[in-house]
């Protein structure tokens, strides 16, 4: 009796460890799977970023493209007027040949504004300017002469701006052009860096899930353990007590047969006109008693 009390003592210690050792591997699992979801949310957000990332550095690079157009058009547009500077510069170069003129229209133009400019700026006697003046007139008269090739020069000069503006268009586009490259090269920087982000990240999570499965596993493995030992306790009790109720029954038994004997004794004795003791009174009043109480169990 004292080995099955120890047994069930134990059954029971048993179980109630099954129990708390359950309940903390479920608080880990819980713990490992929460990480889990934690950091899949964190890679979705780097991707997130990535994407972003990309549809940046996929417009750098179209506005890199037009910007190196622009450039390379504004660059052949240059090379064009310079061939046509050259042309026409021939032209110029003809006309001075033919009609003998030794003077650069555009170099006694220039001679023209330093004298004007000679006669505002300077304190000049009334004779220096005299001559000064008739000395422009002349030249102006001239200059004037020179017709064709005054027009040429003319030409020339919107060319020569013409290109200074091209090259300078094809300059700021080229600038703006390296900005954009630079800063794309930045954005390259950071696109590897949210990559090798989410491969740290997705190592991390595929622990956790590693770590998740690993307990999970355990946590079944415990819960038939336990579920095993809570059938023995409770098969184990059940026979404990069908044990205890056929030993009553037995003692119960056991104790009617030992009644009746003593009643019989009693009434072979009252047929006897023998004198009953009071053990003998007892024996009669406890089969009253047990009679009453069949019929009530009967009733009942």
């Amino acid at each position: 009796m004292d080995h099955e009390k120890k047994d069930l003592k134990t059954l029971q210690k048993e179980v109630n460890s099954l129990r708390s050792d359950l309940k903390r591997i479920n608080e880990d699992k819980e713990t490992w799977f929460e990480k889990k979801e934690d950091l899949k949310k964190e890679i979705a957000e780097l991707i997130t970023k990535v994407k972003t990332q990309k549809k940046t550095s996929d417009a750098s690079s179209e506005e890199a493209r037009e910007l190196l157009k622009e450039r390379d058009e504004y660059n052949k547009k240059v090379k064009k007027l310079i061939d046509k500077i050259n042309e026409v510069q021939n032209e110029k170069k003809k006309l001075l040949e033919k009609y003998q003129i030794k003077q650069d229209p555009e170099i006694l133009k220039k001679n023209i504004d330093q004298l004007e400019e000679k006669i505002e700026t300077e304190a000049l006697s009334i004779d220096a300017e005299k001559r000064l003046m008739e000395k422009i007139k002349r030249l102006k008269k001239y200059y004037e002469e020179l017709g064709g090739v005054k027009q040429i020069s003319d030409r020339i000069s919107q060319i020569s701006k013409e290109i200074e503006e091209s090259k300078k268009k094809a300059d700021e586009a080229h600038k703006k052009f390296k900005k954009v490259i630079k800063e794309k090269k930045s954005g390259y920087g950071e696109f590897f860096s949210l990559s090798r982000q989410i491969n740290i990240i997705k190592k991390q999570q595929e622990k956790a899930f590693e770590m998740f499965i690993s307990l999970k596993n355990n946590f079944i493995s415990v819960s038939r353990q336990l579920h095993d030992k809570i059938n023995i306790l409770k098969k184990t009790d059940q026979e404990k007590r069908t044990k205890q109720r056929k030993k009553e029954e037995k003692k119960k038994r056991t104790e009617e047969r030992i009644l009746e004997e003593k009643t019989k004794q009693v009434e072979e004795k009252l047929k006897a006109g023998k004198k009953l003791t009071t053990e003998d009174l007892l024996a009669m009043q406890g089969r009253k008693d047990e009679d009453l109480d069949s019929e009530e169990f009967k009733k009942n």
